[in-house]
Order: structure tokens, then C-alpha cells, then sequence
């Protein structure tokens, strides 16, 4: 406790020396989040919306052609292809001189996209991340251990690990001896400690868990963030069984930074959205309006912060449903459905769209007889089903008929038997997969 104590006073202590610029964003984050609907709250958002997009039209050659806007309704809905076709005219004069960071992401697709962001919105990043790991009961200086896939790439140094107290677990080969080693290792230490890391290795604990017919875990965990991947009802329920704690799915991006997280309450799936540093709309699927009350629609982002490559009005290609009751006191809109990318939701033979978690749960019964599976979709009213099995699996026909049930009884389906799912370029390895577009 005594070092945990040193690193936050020392992080804290070293921003001080900075002008408090971390301090000052963070102090601001808490106070729009926590008292949305005051006054002050919405001048300071307004604040920031109206200086982002008069420093877009003043210093952008993209934006410059809507410097008569009225309102953030003159800016079309912009997406991740036009930004590369056109990422000159994204970059803003004054800061092109300036100290900047890029920001990488593949995608779900698996096409290189990248961005800059000035050295403001950094901080901005850092501090959102601060507030929402605080949020889901993290405290500077605490052990935290995070579950990806590593190839150094977006880590730190060691000695700056160290000082964060973070330690990186890649999960490119996620055995069953690593996840003993693991949980061996949360055993031993007796302090509070914390888990972020992707849904698939949350999953692989699980299935480890079961199938050594473990007890609840007699370990210090505070808190499970669960990023990038969809987090399965399995996942959610297993993990809070095991470590008997509320897991919350945040929902953040690359480009941008964290967007919304969930609350860390036993059973809650809704998301606080984080309307400190963004405005979030949610458009309708086929049209750039509101999506019309009680429906999905297309989570659009314009960004506070980013100066040095303006994001305004920017279709995350993720889908999202709003709610306006009050879930913690602060009358802040929050999401009370939440899909993964819109590219994974599929169709009914129908023309119909399914939710991806109807997916999940057609398989929720056999998760201890795969060790990975993927739901493609080929066309119309063909489905392709990839098994990745442990040593047998004799319920093709249960699986296909609960299939047609959602998908349509005209439903084409396959099963193919391999022996692993390949991963996108990012480690993630898609479970459900569309081929097929609607005309």
C-alpha cells in the first residue's frame, strides 16, 4: 500500500510541476459527468463544441467550406474511408509544426488507419481514462494487469510500467498452463489489483475455471474492465462468479479514446457515456438524422479535443440505442443497448437485421465443447458456422435448427470443422462475421 500511496502522490506531484494540466482536465471531466444537466456543465460543453468547429473551419482546407455553419447540423457525417482519401485536408495549418502523436488502429476490416492528435488531447485521454478506471474502482498507484495482444506496439518502457505499476499479459497464445500461471500469480498477491484487457481472455479464464470445476477465487481483483471485444452474457456472469465482482464493458476506440463505460454494478448493462470530452449523436441507419426513439442507430462522435486533426460528426461504424431515464443521479442520456460494429450485425433471410448477441447465445450451450467458433454470413440466406472443437461435438443438427429459428427456416447452413480461427491484424479474432450487404 505504501508504494501504491508513493505512485499517485508521485504522479500527481510530477503534473504539478506541468501546470496541473492532467489535474485540471480531470477535475473538469468528473464535474460535467457527475452534474450533466447544471448549468455550468452545458456552457462548458457548448464551450468546447463551438471552439472545436470555428477551429476547424479557420484552419482545415476539408472544413473550411462550412465556416458559415449555424449549427453542428451544417457538418456532414464523415467516415474512416474519406478521412484517408483525403487525410491532408483533415490536418490543421497551424498544428502541422507542432509536437504531435499518431494513433493506429487496424480496424475490424484489417486496413491501416491512423490519425494525429495534438499534445492537449493526450492529456485529455489520460485524464478520461483516470476518471473512468476511478469510475469502475481503480486507484492510481494499484497493480493493474492488462490482457491484450502485445508485439510492442503501444507499450511503454519498463521502468515507466513500473512506475504505473502496470503489467502487460499478452494473450497471443492464451494456454491453459498461462492462465494456471496467471491466476497464480493474482493468488499471491495480496494487494489491490486490477484486470482490463479483451473479452477473449476473460473467456479463456472461464472456460479454465469450469473445467477445473474451480470455486469462487480467493483473490484481491478490485475491478474487471473488459475492452475492444463484445462482452458476452457467458463472460459477464462467469468472471463476476469467479471473482465476485461486477465486470463493466467499456467502449472506447483508437482514434478517439474512451466513449463510454459501463457501471460497476452486479447485472447492469448500461454505458455512461462520456460527455465531458465528446458529443455523441445517434443517427438513424440509412439517413444522417436522429434514429427515431427506442432504436438502434449509428454512434456518430464529434471530438472536443482534437485540434490538431479536427473528428466532427464521425460514424464510429458502431451502433448504439439511447436512453434518457436517469441511471445514476446525473440525468446524462446513457446507452441502454450498445452493438458491436455495425459491418458484424447480420441479416435474417428476411432482409431483416439481427443483433449479433442473438448469435452469441446460439452457442452459449456448447461453450465447453469449442475452443473458438465464427458466425459468417454469405449471402442472403447462406450462414457458414467455423468450429474450432475440443475433442468432439455431436449437436450439428440442435445447432443449425436454433440457427433457423432467428434466421429463417429457408436458411442455408454450414458447418465447417478447423483448427483455429485466424485473428485481424489487432490479435482480435471475430465471432460474427458479414459478407452479405443489402441492396
Amino acid at each position: 500500500m505504501i508504494f501504491s500511496k508513493l505512485r499517485e502522490h508521485s504522479f500527481w506531484l510530477l503534473d504539478r510541476f506541468k501546470s496541473r494540466k492532467i489535474k485540471n482536465h480531470y477535475e473538469e471531466i468528473t464535474f460535467i459527468n457527475e452534474n450533466f444537466n447544471s448549468e455550468t456543465a452545458q456552457e462548458q460543453r457548448k464551450q468546447h463544441l463551438n471552439n472545436i468547429l470555428n477551429h476547424a473551419v479557420y484552419t482545415t482546407p476539408f472544413y473550411k467550406k462550412f465556416e458559415h455553419f449555424k449549427d453542428l447540423n451544417d457538418f456532414p457525417v464523415i467516415r474512416k474511408t474519406l478521412i484517408q482519401k483525403n487525410y491532408g485536408d483533415f490536418e490543421s495549418l497551424p498544428y502541422r509544426d507542432k509536437p504531435k502523436f499518431k494513433v493506429a488502429t487496424s480496424g475490424s476490416t484489417g486496413i491501416p488507419f491512423f490519425l494525429f492528435q495534438d499534445n492537449n488531447k493526450k492529456k485529455r485521454n489520460t485524464a478520461d481514462t483516470l476518471y473512468f478506471l476511478n469510475k469502475a474502482n481503480f486507484k492510481i498507484g494499484e497493480k493493474l494487469y492488462d490482457l491484450e495482444v502485445w508485439r510492442g506496439i503501444n507499450m511503454n518502457s519498463p521502468i515507466k510500467s513500473w512506475m504505473q505499476n502496470l503489467k502487460y499479459i499478452d494473450i497471443t497464445r492464451f494456454s491453459e498452463e498461462q492462465v494456471k500461471n496467471f491466476l497464480t500469480t493474482l493468488k499471491k498477491n495480496k494487494k489491490p489489483q486490477h484486470l482490463i484487457g479483451f473479452v477473449s481472455a476473460y473467456e479463456s479464464i472461464c472456460k479454465y475455471l469450469n473445467k477445473t470445476e474451480s470455486k469462487p477465487l480467493n483473490v484481491n481483483v478490485r475491478s474487471i474492465i473488459a475492452i475492444s471485444e463484445y462482452l458476452t452474457s457467458y463472460v459477464k456472469s462467469s468472471m463476476q462468479k469467479y471473482f465476485q465482482i461486477p465486470v463493466v464493458s467499456r467502449y472506447s476506440n483508437e482514434e478517439l479514446g474512451i466513449l463510454a463505460q459501463q457501471l460497476p454494478v452486479m447485472d447492469r448493462t448500461e454505458f455512461k457515456i462520456n460527455w465531458a470530452s465528446y458529443h455523441i449523436e445517434v443517427l438513424d441507419m440509412n439517413e444522417d438524422v436522429p434514429a427515431k426513439p427506442g432504436e438502434l442507430g449509428r454512434i456518430v462522435v464529434t471530438d472536443f479535443f482534437n485540434y490538431c486533426m479536427p473528428i466532427i460528426r464521425y460514424d464510429t461504424g458502431d451502433v448504439a440505442r439511447f436512453s434518457e431515464n436517469d441511471i445514476d443521479g446525473t440525468g446524462a442520456p446513457y446507452f441502454d443497448r450498445l452493438e458491436g460494429r455495425k459491418m458484424d450485425l447480420v441479416y435474417d433471410t428476411k432482409g431483416k437485421l439481427i443483433s449479433s448477441f442473438i448469435v452469441y447465445t446460439k452457442f452459449h450451450k456448447y461453450y465447453e465443447l469449442l475452443k473458438q467458433y465464427q458466425f459468417v454470413q454469405l449471402n442472403k440466406k447462406e450462414y457458414l458456422i467455423k468450429l474450432n472443437i475440443q475433442d468432439y461435438f455431436d449437436f450439428e443438427k440442435e445447432l443449425i435448427e436454433d440457427i433457423k429459428i432467428d434466421f429463417g427456416e429457408d436458411a442455408t447452413v454450414t458447418i465447417e470443422y478447423v483448427n483455429e480461427i485466424p485473428a485481424i491484424s489487432s490479435g482480435k479474432r471475430k465471432k460474427v462475421v458479414n459478407l452479405y450487404s443489402p441492396s
